[in-house]
């Protein structure tokens, strides 16, 4: 970033709103939608740019994801959070395109500048703008390609095309051989469901060094339980397994009024130890008694109870996550119960096999084979735990979209080419449109094709060029026609491999337009008393109660709106 758009960022977004007192409120927010929506642009592309996040903490964070971007930012002005809202959406809804939306909302509030200074009312270019979402929404429903669940070739496509620029390509085919590989391990009915897929991560290596596990991974060094102080070998692998879930913790119950015990005698003192020792037998045999060859605790486990359940043969976890307790429950058939003594062989769920197994210095324990539920489970390596998250956030955003396209067997050529054929069908349409909301939906073409622009920017090339290639590729009926930003060539993108869900477009365009058009509508900003000073009775005598159509505010400090 340089040194001047750093700047413009820290005026527009880094202060409070008082700075915009006095000012063009609709100038301004155009502006402030416009400069966060450049700090996202430069992600698109084959090598988008890294930006250095410095949180107040001093923790520092390289990214080159649109949202991450977003998600990290310190932005306070309201105009520019309106459109960090459009990326959570996008994120929490679908789980990419957010910087897509990003990007089309900011150059739609430029279009709409323009087409302000021309005399347009923003009522006109709101009109405009819905009747193009319309449109556009129904180009896209037509030019669409239907997706076939056992096609890998499709689906390594769809996830390659949501990670280009964010990996490097030895990275990229080995991690998206995985993502596809358990998206079709748990496909159904053309329904993936993803909570039989479990995600681990594990500290050391290289992204390249993940792996797809056939089973459920259950991190026993997260669970703190060990069991090398015991000295006993259990078993590495375990066939024809049976599961045990215990929601509580395996221990003596202590009464909690009781801070300690006297004891007078050593009569007493022995007594104690029987009392502890037949606690821990009880509790050891009742898992035993069931069947069990495996115990997962969401609780703690005493050692003594450890010590006797390997004596039995047995392999306990403890500290088990919830969520792993409810695969395990799905996957195994297995009934949880609160307590041991309430454990009987009906409870006890089973398994083709469980191993334990030794990655990177990390114990798992995997369980596998299982006819309840078939699990699948990505172990996540990286040299440090920011890659690792990186690494992880970026194969959930390819399951996203492996799963989008799935589940709606649609896809469309990525590339810019949905977007310039979605804005040729727009000026098509806008030729019949008679009043002056033609000129908004015109701009609304002009803005879609910010995608293509930028890729073609990114890629090295002329945007103004390559834009007019596009077009003129789309006129002869070349639908398909996008720019390839690795190679830097124009092509067919479906036979190229550059293909994304339809529904990534299908949400992105309205969003971008309803956040677009919302800050179109604000007159004015005006200060609004803090939720404190509400609630004690600052209010100078004034009903803020205006009914419906008048002031919408918030409590938080932000600036009271007026709009149409």
């Amino acid at each position: 970033m340089t040194q001047s758009a750093q700047g413009s960022l820290t005026g527009i977004l880094g202060e409070g709103s008082e700075r915009f007192q006095g000012r063009d409120v609709r100038e301004t927010n155009i502006t402030a939608g416009k400069v966060l929506a450049d700090t996202v642009k430069s992600t698109l592309g084959p090598r988008g740019m890294d930006k250095m996040l410095v949180g107040e903490a001093g923790k520092v964070v390289v990214t080159n994801d649109g949202a991450s971007i977003l998600d990290r930012m310190d932005i306070e002005h309201p105009a520019a959070r309106a459109l960090v809202q459009v990326a959570e959406g996008q994120q929490n809804r679908i789980g990419d395109g957010t910087t897509s939306a990003v990007l089309l909302a900011g150059e739609l509030l430029a279009e709409a500048a323009d087409l302000l200074e021309d005399g347009l009312y923003p009522t006109t270019i709101e009109t405009g703008y819905r009747l193009a979402v319309e449109h556009a929404l129904t180009a896209i429903d037509s030019h669409t390609v239907p997706v076939d669940p056992t096609d890998t070739e499709l689906l390594l496509s769809i996830a390659s095309t949501a990670v280009t620029g964010k990996w490097t390509d030895e990275e990229a085919q080995a991690l998206l051989e995985l993502v596809v590989d358990a998206a079709q391990a748990v496909e159904r009915n053309g329904t993936v469901e993803r909570r039989r897929i479990t995600r681990t991560t594990v500290p050391g290596g290289s992204p390249t060094d993940s792996k797809l596990v056939d089973g459920l991974a259950i991190d026993m060094d997260a669970s703190s339980t060990t069991l090398a102080p015991l000295d006993i070998d259990l078993p590495r692998r375990i066939e024809d397994a049976r599961v045990a879930l215990v929601d509580d913790q395996l221990t003596v119950e202590k009464a909690d009024a009781i801070t300690h015990v006297s004891v007078e005698n050593p009569q007493q003192l022995d007594e104690i130890s029987d009392y502890e020792s037949d606690v821990y037998e009880g509790q050891a045999s009742g898992i035993a008694d069931a069947g069990a060859d495996v115990v997962f605790c969401q609780k703690s486990i005493d050692d003594e109870v450890l010590a006797r359940l390997a004596e039995k043969d047995i392999i306990a976890v403890e500290r088990t996550r919830q969520d792993e307790m409810h695969k395990l429950a799905r996957a195994t058939g297995a009934e949880m119960v609160m307590r041991v003594d309430e454990l009987t062989p009906n409870h006890v769920g089973r398994a083709g096999e469980i191993e334990r197994r030794t990655i990177a210095g990390t114990d798992l324990v995997v369980v596998g084979d299982c006819s309840t539920a078939e699990q699948r489970s990505l172990v996540f390596r990286g040299g440090t735990e920011h890659v690792i998250a990186e690494t992880k956030r970026l194969v959930e955003n390819c399951l996203d979209d492996v799963t989008l396209a799935v589940e709606e067997a649609a896809v469309v050529p990525g590339g810019g080419a949905i977007e310039v054929a979605a804005a040729s069908s727009l000026r098509e349409t806008a030729d019949g449109i008679a009043g002056r909301e033609q000129l908004a939906v015109s701009a609304f073409a002009d803005a879609l094709e910010v995608i293509p622009r930028t890729l073609a920017t990114s890629a090295g090339l002329d945007p103004i060029d390559t834009l007019v290639e596009l077009r003129n590729r789309h006129h002869r009926d070349e639908w398909r026609s996008g720019l390839d930003v690795v190679t830097g060539e124009m092509g067919d993108m479906v036979d190229r491999g550059v293909v994304e869900p339809a529904s990534v477009k299908r949400h992105a365009i309205p969003s971008a337009t309803d956040a677009a058009t919302l800050l179109l509508g604000i007159d004015d900003m005006l200060p609004a008393s803090s939720a404190e000073e509400t609630a004690h009775g600052h209010d100078d005598g004034h009903d803020h109660d205006h009914g419906h159509g008048g002031l919408e505010g918030s409590g938080e400090g932000y600036p009271w709106t007026i709009g149409h």
